[in-house]
Order: structure tokens, then sequence, then C-alpha cells
């Protein structure tokens, strides 16, 4: 297979290349005489490799980035087998060339994008957000971290709800494309390994549901595709957030999962998955009307908190499908990847039992 026109790892990168990535010399006001890499998101993203390149250059030049953040696939199979089922790799370098700039939401900006569709390769160069706050999934979000996350995706949702445009994107799949329709076997094969590995850790009620899901999950992505619809990210949780100092601005990463369909998901996706369960519990409800109530305020009619709450009770049920795929097809090797995990599927199927989601697959 011939190889990709670029770097698919931090060993495979020039400080010439790194130049010319940047857009020159001529931009830069300087040439990369070198660089070092850091490992970032270790026990965080699974999907991908992120460094952190200090550079070094041949002259001053403050308007010249002094770090950028360098994304490459995955040595893991595992991850690299779900990345290229589910085009992660191919959706996240699109969004960066395409979607980015007309998006109401901070995304880090993409010095440099590509993905060879022979090899299915990718990269990326972006900013660095340092030092804005990482989000910590694993500790989980505070109320009032999450209701910025829900305003945020809010704005984003509204300015894309019901668009022609995601239409006329040929990349972007619906929740009911062929390239996700796939989730309802890769869940059943991932069923049994993620029994496994919870233990009885899961609580036993959770298994029937489970069990019941696997023969869903193609009908209810047909359902999450139905109008409205708008630009969903995916991977709306804490560990692809970065705070402002200022405590009410967020940028958002990780933009692999990118899809379009019913934006409840990453409502529920966020909920569900990135706080405590008390906090969940305790702010439940004003958080599911806080996105309702965003929504309307950019723009969207016709949708309330009744469609939201409804939506969001399928999405939470529905959303276990990605810790199940997760843990059943990554290996991750860290202490942090473990305790992340086991934390993540807790909170989740809490939740489903909280809110009697599993009700809802009696109507597919």
């Amino acid at each position: 297979m011939p190889q990709p026109s670029f770097p698919t790892d931090c060993e495979s990168l020039t400080a010439d290349w790194l130049t010319a990535a940047l857009g020159g010399q001529e931009n830069l006001g300087a040439r990369i005489t070198g660089f070092s890499a850091d490992r970032v998101g270790e026990g965080v993203g699974f999907m991908g490799v992120v460094s952190r390149l200090s550079l070094a250059y041949d002259r001053e030049a403050p308007a010249a980035p002094r770090s950028v953040i360098a994304k490459f696939p995955s040595p893991d199979p595992g991850a690299r087998g779900v990345a290229a089922t589910f085009r992660h790799y191919e959706k996240e370098a699109r969004f960066y060339e395409q979607l980015a700039a007309h998006s109401p939401v901070h995304a880090p900006r993409a010095y440099y994008q590509a993905f060879d569709p022979q090899s299915g390769d990718f990269a990326l160069l972006l900013e660095d957000l340092a030092p804005r706050r990482n989000g910590d999934q694993l500790k989980g979000l505070s109320r009032a971290e999450a209701a910025l996350a829900i305003e945020t995706l809010g704005r984003l949702q509204a300015c894309w709800w019901e668009t022609p445009e995601l239409d006329a994107v040929p990349w972007l799949p619906a929740f009911s494309d062929p390239s996700m329709l796939v989730l309802e076997a890769v869940f059943q094969q991932c069923w049994g390994p993620y029994q496994a590995f919870l233990g009885d850790k899961l609580p036993p009620p959770m298994r029937a549901v489970g069990d019941r899901l696997a023969t869903r999950i193609q009908k209810i992505l047909h359902r999450l595709s139905e109008s409205p619809c708008t630009l969903v990210h995916g991977d709306f949780r804490a560990d692809n957030f970065f705070f402002g100092d200022d405590g009410a601005s967020l940028a958002v990463v990780d933009w692999q999962i990118v899809l379009k369909g019913r934006g409840a998901f990453d409502l529920a996706y966020l909920l569900t998955g990135n706080l405590s369960v008390e906090d969940r519990r305790d702010g439940e409800a004003e958080l599911v009307r806080l996105y309702a109530e965003t929504l309307r305020a950019n723009g969207v009619a016709g949708y309330g908190f009744d469609e939201a709450w409804r939506d969001y009770r399928l999405c939470a049920v529905f959303g276990w499908i990605w810790p199940v795929v997760a843990i059943g097809s990554l290996d991750p090797s860290n202490a942090r990847g473990l305790a992340f995990f086991f934390e993540w599927s807790r909170r989740v199927c809490t939740a489903i039992e909280d809110l009697e989601a599993a009700r809802l697959l009696e109507a597919f």
C-alpha cells in the first residue's frame, strides 16, 4: 500500500516539514530548527496519539506559535479498527477543513490537516490551548461547568439546526448512515468482553437491558436521524473541554465522531457520563431545561423541554453503546484509563436505571 505523503507519527516529523505545514518561513517569520514532543492525554484519548510539540526557531518570531498539538493515528489495532469502521480520522480532518470556521464554538485552530483514504492515516497540527484548563471526566464536571458546556452545545446546535448545508456535506454521516448501522454488529461483538471486564460491577438488571439493546440499535439509529437534525459532536465530554480562566468560556476538541441527527445525543452523553451520580440526580431536569432554552434563545422553534426530555431519555440508554464498544474493543494500558472505563460505565448504568430509560426500548 502506498505510504501517505505526510508524517503519521512524531518519529517521522522533521523541522523542515513542520515549517512548511505551519505556513512556511514567510508566514511564520522564521524557520523551525528543532522540536521536542511530549505525549499528552495519557489515559484520556484512545483513538489517536496526541503530543505537544515545543518548537525552536532560527530567529525571533513573535507571531509564530511556540508549541502546537500534533495528532496521529493510534498504534493500537483495536482503536485503528474502530476508527476505520466509523471513519473517525477522515471526519476530524474534514471538520477542521470545512466546518470549524462556520461553527459558533471555539475549536482549536487547525494549522494543518490531512487524511489519506487509501491507508486510513491522518495528521493534524492544532493550536495549543494551554494554559486553558483541561476537563477531567474521571473527576467529573461541576454543575456550573456542565451548564457552561450545555450553553455552548446549544449555540453550536442551534447554528446547524435543520440547515440544508449539513445535507450538502458528503462525508458527514447521519445516525442512519451505513457506516453507523454497523454499530449494532460492533456492539454485539463487544457486549461479551464488556460484561467480562465489568464482572460483578455491572448491575444484574443491566445485563438484560444490554441483551435487548443489542437487537434494536439500527432501529434507534433511524429514529435519531429523523427531523429535527443538527450537528452532533459525538464525544461531548469533559476530557474534550478546555475552560478559560474567566470561567465563562469553553473550547471543544476531538471532532472524530461528528455526525448529524438528534442533538440530544450530545446532551445525554454529557450528563450521564460526566457528572457524579449525585450531581446528575440533583440537577438533571434543570440542565435539560437549560439546553432547550438555549436552543430557543438562539432561534430554534418548536423544540421545548418535553421534546428534549423525551430525546434525552432515549439517548441515555442508546449512549451506553459507546462505553460498551470502548471497553469491549480497546486496551487501556494505564491505571487512569482503567478507572475511567469503570466510572464511565457506572455513571451511565445508574442514569439508565434512574430514568427508567430501558422502557423506551419497547417501542423498537
